[in-house]
């Protein structure tokens, strides 16, 4: 079943996504060749013509999903998140498809790729939204859950629990609490049994068929975080920990492991690499069309500022880009070539505030 065995359940989900990827491809060259008799698009083209391409965008789709780790951790826990990693593989992919047709100078038609993206876009779409349907049907069986034993019976557990009810789609099925004190055992709280004390940890994890352990305890305990962590090394029962130790940290958490040493990194903006490489093949792609578009007209401003004043055409400037490096701008000149020298000597005439240096005419 899905719960029991997760990679056959991403491997399924991977082959799905290659066969409606697949499936897409064919009914595009099916749509273009329909249209053929109202728009110019060129001649008929059959689905299997370039063969190349459309190896090439089964390959790009595959990478793009696994780059961005579509079938790695818990799966079906939010069909937003899903559905913005399908947009971001068909965008990105349709740029890189593209640009693969133009250098291998193939001639199948542009228009084949566009139309491609946009029903590729409508397919995974909704092959997403069926699959959650199904995955929500499956939980209502009974099916397709995780069965989990939480480590704690405080604020930390409560709030956690309260999370797990709030979002039924996360696939979680408590099956009780573990508390600190033996005494308190058979006793309820929260709505769930106290199944056991911290002492019992070792023997509930062996007995029984029990997913992930979920360690919700206060700060003050961190010592039987590392306790429980080795039991469930030794029982080969994987750990989530709700960590109570930076609550109030709007700061995004990483984990690498470095030479054998444990980092946590905290990031008050998360940077995804998928996100910076695309904006910056968008930033290359949209500036070089729009400076070979206004060529023209960057090349009448450059003749008015020569005849206008004498100097560069160009002004160089310090700007701070990521991490307060500073990079080289240029722009048009709009002010005498010496500026900067006069700055000093003009600063009782700045009518501006702070940093800003702006004077009228």
């Amino acid at each position: 079943m899905i719960t029991n065995y997760p990679k056959l359940t991403r491997l399924w989900v991977a082959l799905l996504d290659i066969g409606v990827t697949f499936a897409s491809y064919i009914c595009a060259a099916y749509l273009r060749n329909l249209t053929l008799e109202f728009y110019a698009f060129g001649g008929v083209v059959g689905w299997h013509t370039h063969w190349e391409i459309l190896v090439a965008i089964l390959l790009v789709w595959r990478g793009l999903f696994g780059f961005q780790e579509a079938y790695i951790g818990q799966r079906f826990t939010s069909l937003k998140a899903d559905l913005l990693v399908v947009a971001k593989t068909v965008l990105f992919g349709t740029l890189v498809v593209l640009t693969f047709a133009f250098l291998i100078k193939s001639n199948i038609p542009r228009s084949l790729i566009f139309i491609f993206a946009i029903v590729n876009l409508i397919f995974l779409f909704g092959e997403k939204a069926l699959l959650y349907q199904f995955i929500g049907y499956l939980r209502k069986q009974g099916k397709n859950i995780k069965r989990v034993l939480v480590l704690g019976a405080g604020d930390v557990a409560k709030r956690f629990i309260d999370s797990v009810e709030k979002y039924p789609d996360w696939g979680l099925k408590i099956l009780g609490l573990i508390c600190k004190n033996e005494l308190n055992v058979g006793d309820e709280r929260f709505g769930y049994k106290l199944v056991g004390h911290t002492a019992d940890l070792r023997e509930l994890l062996h007995y029984n068929p029990i997913d992930e352990l979920i360690v919700a305890l206060p700060a003050k305990h961190l010592g039987a975080v590392e306790v429980a962590m080795a039991i469930c090394d030794e029982e080969g029962v994987p750990v989530r920990i709700v960590s109570p130790f930076f609550k109030n940290l709007i700061s995004k958490a990483n984990t690498d492991m470095i030479h054998g040493l444990p980092i946590i990194k905290f990031s008050s903006v998360e940077r995804n690499d998928f996100e910076a490489a695309l904006k910056k093949v968008l930033d290359a792609v949209v500036s070089f069309v729009l400076l070979v578009l206004l060529a023209p007209v960057f090349g009448i401003i450059a003749i008015i500022i020569k005849l206008d004043s004498p100097g560069p055409v160009f002004y160089r400037w310090k700007v701070l880009g990521l991490n307060k490096r500073p990079l080289t701008s240029y722009k048009f000149r709009t002010m005498v070539e010496n500026a900067d020298d006069l700055k000093k000597e003009l600063m009782s005439k700045n009518e501006m505030n702070g940093a800003v240096f702006k004077i009228k005419k």
